[in-house]
């Protein structure tokens, strides 16, 4: 049979440190028949041992089982065979050892053998009475193994919950990603065909400075990441704004205000870019005399706070929140899908009085910065 999905059987030093109670508890029972203690544990030992090594190799051997398959005769006919199995098997290697140890009369008169050597009562009763015992201890040794492979299946099955979730996020995460990146495409060619029409030199300019930008983008698909320091990101940025700024010449402003704590910390790959990508298109671009553009990021309390303002004419807070646009609503289900309600995307602005976007999310501090921004 193949193997099960149950865990692997206990570490060996726990595994037997699990029987020593037992072990303790049948030496001082025989401490009235022997002479002292130590002879007790002795015997106690000897009694042990052979069930320690079988029971190891019934747990192995059961492992191989698949026992959520059986039907419930199956079970417990597979379970009887391996319970007397291992009685029998105990119970033969603890008379060879009893016969190698102490000889042939030892061994007759303190195991099972008893049975060829006298028909007497007191006998009889006492190997009874020893291997009543011996199958309670298979019967626990049975129920403790049933409750590792329950609890292992459960476990098993809770990863495999998990690990297919952190699937289908990241399947989401990078479908929404795609989004982006063609949104963002559009737009910076967008700008640069207005630059060919203008000024044909800062166009094959704008155009190197966009290569930059696709060697950035195809970067990170390469590595197969959906995250990248804010350092990273910001060079994004600065990569970005680089075109825009052939464009729109000294109408753009821009402070960067990036504490090195934050430049650290990791957080889904273009997730600033849209924020300051919707400010040069609604507050910088349409205004004659443009306008100025914050971006701050700093850790608070555990967490990385980015703010992306504008001084633009701002917009109707209701409007916002039914927009349909690609940027804001994708980077809320982003960061939906990477934090759950621990990030959040926070939007303020009224008509005359600029837009602010506020991502606040766990700071998750990388190895490596990525350099400054």
């Amino acid at each position: 049979m193949a193997k099960s999905t149950i865990p692997r059987a206990p570490h060996p030093l726990l595994y037997v440190a699990a029987w020593l109670p037992l072990i303790l508890l049948y030496a001082g029972a025989m401490r009235q028949a022997v002479a002292s203690f130590p002879i007790a544990l002795f015997y106690s030992a000897t009694y042990f041992v052979p069930a320690i090594a079988i029971g190891g190799a019934v747990w192995r051997l059961a492992r191989r089982v698949r026992w959520r398959e059986l039907s419930g005769v199956k079970f417990a006919a597979l379970e009887f065979a391996f319970s007397v199995g291992f009685v029998l098997f105990w119970q033969s290697a603890f008379a060879a050892l009893l016969w190698i140890l102490a000889g042939r009369e030892v061994a007759f008169a303190n195991s099972w053998l008893a049975l060829f050597a006298t028909a007497d009562a007191r006998v009889d009763a006492n190997f009874w009475w020893a291997a009543l015992m011996a199958v309670l201890i298979v019967a626990i040794h049975s129920t403790v193994f049933h409750a590792v492979r329950i609890i292992g299946e459960r476990r098993t099955k809770e990863l495999a919950t998990v690990e297919a979730e952190a699937a289908r996020a990241r399947a989401e995460m990078l479908a929404l990603r795609g989004q982006l990146d063609p949104h963002f495409l559009f737009n910076s060619l967008h700008s640069i065909t207005a630059l060919v029409r203008e000024d044909p030199r800062r166009a094959e300019e704008a155009l190197l400075q966009f290569a930059a930008l696709l060697r950035r983008v195809l970067a990170i698909k390469r590595d197969a990441t959906d995250e990248v320091t804010l350092a990273d990101e910001m060079k994004f940025v600065d990569d970005y704004l680089a075109i825009e700024r052939l464009r729109l010449g000294e109408r753009l402003r821009v402070t960067c205000e990036i504490s090195a704590e934050a430049s650290a910390c990791r957080l889904p790959a273009f997730s600033v870019q849209p924020l300051v990508e919707n400010a040069l298109r609604h507050a910088i671009a349409p205004r004659r005399d443009g306008g100025h553009v914050t971006v701050r990021a700093a850790v608070r309390a555990g967490r990385l706070d980015i703010l992306v303002h504008d001084d633009g004419p701002g917009a109707d807070p209701a409007a916002v929140v039914g927009a349909t646009g690609v940027g804001l609503s994708v980077i809320r289900q982003r960061l939906r899908l990477r934090h759950g309600e621990r990030a959040i995307l926070t939007i303020d602005t009224a008509l005359g009085k600029g837009f602010s976007a506020t991502l606040s999310l766990p700071a998750e501090i990388s190895d490596s910065t990525g350099g400054a921004p």
